[in-house]
């Protein structure tokens, strides 16, 4: 079966049936023409099936991309049976390295011989498989399913299973297999997967072959593997994987040869995938299915002639008229079948307009023509479409007002626990306003964190809260965190104290503007970013950076560590591992010292497990190298400062930083850094207090949310960073030499007394602006009120 998304995965599925059986007869469904053939397969259509153009149209819709493969796979699998007594529906990406003869053997005798997506028990701990995830997925797996001519029966079945939109996942494979007759295989070899490798040794034979158990493997499953980051078997893992591609080598390299061969495939390379359209041009979309199915289920019999034609060119008149139409019974106030299923399906917008059909139905539209239209989970043109046939009554609500303002002092709001950089900078805020003096409370918030202090949801709010309420949390998490302290924001100056790590700031970052009076950023580099969006003033607030403590009481051996200099890198996962470019620091170091010279490159991470496919790529590039070490265990405070207080030297090949705390922290204990001369660590690294590294303007590109794939980063030049390293460890006068000025910086330029004097300026300006217009408004309440006696006495 080949779609546009999987045509590079089926014709490679195809190269490697051709490989291990070169006489077997390939049968290939291409459901939208952009199947290429490979060799000599044969290559149908759903019309050479025989399946009638509006059926196929509307399944399009009704079901998702995968519940179309798995509605048409019986047709082609008749379609072969045709020249064959058995045959195998194989998934577009499955890696065939042996003729599966033995399969269609089984199904012969059996009629229907079913792979078990599981051989063993599967252990119930807190990785991915488990119990509770076969359960889900279904006992069968659907990456080789072989049957005969005697099983039209369970062909027929699974048809109708298919065609029902409600039917999800593979577990129709559970039904089926409950009632017809099959043979159920318990062999890891036959398909290698996420599910089978836990209960397997997997390995290698003397010619390299892929071996399960001193058993040559018949196919691998890498339906789902990313040909541009093939470091997990199954990347739609929710939870850490159970199987690391780093912990079986030869699986690791099939993997990778695969993905190579994806990423080169003519075809796939001449080719993009393509959007399903319809023809009114909107893509076919979540919202749409949810629009089709509700229609379906409505209609007498489930029957498909009540839809129209959504992809027939000369039905699109028809089909847009189906869509703003009122729904039957006219439950939705008049609203299109679009519209009433876009509300209907938000809990939001029903507590919001609870009045539709009624007096909500005019702000509901408001909604959508401002709002609605320019989300990506729906259709601008379908949107559109149906606003231009309602005409909207009812009026907006008007939102609450604001009451005035406290005491004089700051109230910090912020994940004031939590081992994030974002929380260290709210606690060093706090450090400022205890130096300056400056009266202040704080409320800690500890939603969406992974910490190793655990993720609750909490805000402690102050009794009597200060007329200023400094949001010490991101833009995009700005509302959420606004909605849990609502006394103080409506009771108080709202600032946020907001980072970013890009050049651009985005749409998708801006709806925290409205929640704050103003903005401060920590450099110079985030308000250049920010500023040219804002309707409220931003302004550079730099916190209070790392100072110089006492060294701590620990060594080397205590951390493990072998008696080496090492450059050290720390990093948190969630914070973009391709913005920290790890990477590129292995490149840069393995160019710089051959194997065993001397140093090492220790890189310490947090948080690997919620980052399982980054976390695999390192480990696979690092594999084998004895001069680079990976920490990924959980350090106390006591020794993560000690690993950084006995590194010769710290080093960040990022590609963009809104502030750069780590380098900043290296620097307090007088370490020389390395570092790339670009973004947020330039507002406290010089090319007098570091070692600057030249970089080249490169565009970020997809995969690094939640910064804009078009948006632009750093792409450091990783020989002069070899050439820094070397130059650190052969000149180590120069390098304390750097260390020192870089303490003596910090010191003078980023203590919290010097953070304070800034906060206490700004916070003076916002004062002194905010009674200017309290007077404003009084005068202009008391002239209104004059007018108005004026009238009543007249």
């Amino acid at each position: 079966m080949s779609t546009s998304p999987t045509h590079a995965r089926a014709r490679a599925t195809v190269r490697s049936a051709f490989a291990c059986a070169p006489a077997v007869n390939v049968h290939v469904l291409d459901l939208d023409d952009s199947y290429v053939p490979v060799r000599d397969e044969q290559v149908v259509t759903p019309d050479d099936l025989g399946i009638a153009a509006h059926e196929h149209h509307v399944r399009s819709v009704l079901l998702d991309p995968a519940g179309q493969v798995r509605w048409m796979q019986p047709a082609i699998l008749r379609h072969a049976l045709e020249s064959g007594p058995t045959a195998i529906a194989v998934g577009a990406g499955v890696v065939l390295l042996r003729d599966p003869a033995e399969l269609a053997d089984l199904a012969a005798e059996h009629q229907v011989a079913l792979l078990s997506r599981a051989v063993e028990t599967l252990p119930t701990d807190d990785r991915w498989p488990g119990p509770s995830d076969l359960l889900d997925a279904g006992s069968y797996a659907p990456g080789l399913i072989a049957v005969s001519r005697r099983a039209t029966a369970f062909l027929s079945l699974w048809e109708r299973l298919a065609a029902d939109p409600s039917t999800s996942g593979d577990r129709w494979l559970d039904l089926a297999a409950s009632t017809l007759p099959h043979l159920a295989v318990h062999s890891p070899g036959l398909l290698v997967s996420a599910w089978t490798c836990p209960a397997s040794r997997i390995g290698t034979d003397a010619a390299g072959a892929l071996s399960v158990d001193g058993t040559a493997a018949v196919a691998v499953d890498l339906t789902v593997l990313d040909p541009q980051a093939p470091w997990l078997l199954d990347p739609r893992s929710p939870r850490p994987p159970r199987v690391l591609l780093s912990e079986h080598p030869g699986l690791a390299l099939l993997a990778a040869e695969h993905a190579n061969e994806l990423r080169e495939d003519p075809v796939a390379i001449a080719q993009t995938d393509v959007t399903p359209m319809t023809s009114l041009g909107a893509a076919v979309h979540p919202q749409l299915r949810a629009v089709f199915r509700a229609a379906l289920s409505e209609s007498q019999d489930s029957c498909l002639e009540a839809l129209p034609d959504p992809v027939d060119p000369n039905r699109s008149a028809e089909f847009a008229a189906w869509l703003v139409q009122p729904t039957p019974g006219g439950r939705d106030g008049g609203l299109g079948r679009y519209l009433a299923s876009v509300y209907r399906s938000r809990p939001d917008l029903l507590a919001a307009y609870p009045g539709v059909p009624g007096e909500h139905v005019g702000p509901f539209l408001e909604w959508a023509d401002l709002h609605g239209r320019h989300e990506p989970t729906y259709s601008t043109a379908l949107i559109d479409l149906t606003l231009a046939a309602i005409r909207p009554e009812g009026a907006t609500p008007r939102p609450h007002p604001r009451r005035g303002p406290a005491r004089s002092g700051v109230n910090v709001v912020g994940y004031l626990r939590a081992e994030l950089g974002v929380g260290e900078s709210a606690r060093l805020m706090v450090t400022a306003l205890a130096a300056g003096g400056i009266p202040h409370a704080t409320a800690s918030v500890d939603a969406h964190l992974q910490s190793r202090q655990g993720a609750r949801y909490a805000a402690a709010e102050v009794g009597a809260p200060f007329d200023t309420t400094l949001l010490c949390v991101n833009a995009d998490m700005t509302p959420t965190i606004a909605a849990s302290v609502p006394s103080l924001l409506t009771t108080s100056y709202r600032i946020g104290m907001w980072y970013w790590e890009v050049e651009d700031f985005p749409l998708s970052q801006h709806e925290g503007f409205r929640h704050v009076d103003e903005v401060w950023v920590a450099t110079d580099f985030v308000r250049r970013a920010v500023e040219p969006h804002s309707p409220v003033p931003v302004r550079t607030i730099t916190p209070p950076l790392p100072q110089p403590r006492a060294a701590p009481d620990r060594t080397r051996a205590d951390l493990g560590l072998p008696d080496r200099p090492y450059f050290l890198f720390t990093f948190d996962y969630l914070s973009t591992a391709e913005r920290k470019n790890p990477w590129g620091l292995v490149d840069a170091f393995e160019a710089a010292f051959r194997p065993g010279q001397g140093p090492l490159l220790v890189i310490k991470s947090i948080n690997a497990a919620q980052r399982p496919d980054q976390a695999e790529r390192l480990r696979l590039r690092v594999a084998g190298s004895t001069d680079v070490l990976l920490l990924e265990d959980y350090l106390s405070a006591e020794d993560r400062d000690a690993l950084v207080a006995l590194c010769t030297c710290y080093v960040s090949l990022h590609r963009s930083e809104g502030l750069g705390l780590t380098m900043a922290e290296a620097m307090a204990w007088g370490k020389p850094v390395i570092a790339t001369g670009y973004s947020g660590n330039l507002q406290f690294m010089t090319e007098q207090n570091s070692f600057l590294v030249p970089w080249r303007p490169t565009a970020i590109g997809a995969g690094a949310e939640p910064y804009p794939a078009d948006g632009i980063w750093a792409d450091p030049d990783l020989d002069v960073a070899a050439q820094l390293m070397r130059q650190v460890i052969a000149e180590p006068d120069e390098a304390a030499a750097r260390g020192a000025r870089a303490v003596a910086d910090l010191v003078a330029l980023h203590s919290p007394q010097a953070a304070a004097r800034h906060i206490t300026a700004r916070l003076a300006e916002t004062s002194a602006q905010r009674r200017a217009r309290s007077r404003l408004t009084l005068a202009s309440q008391l002239r209104k009120t004059a007018q108005a006696a004026r009238r009543t006495f007249r």
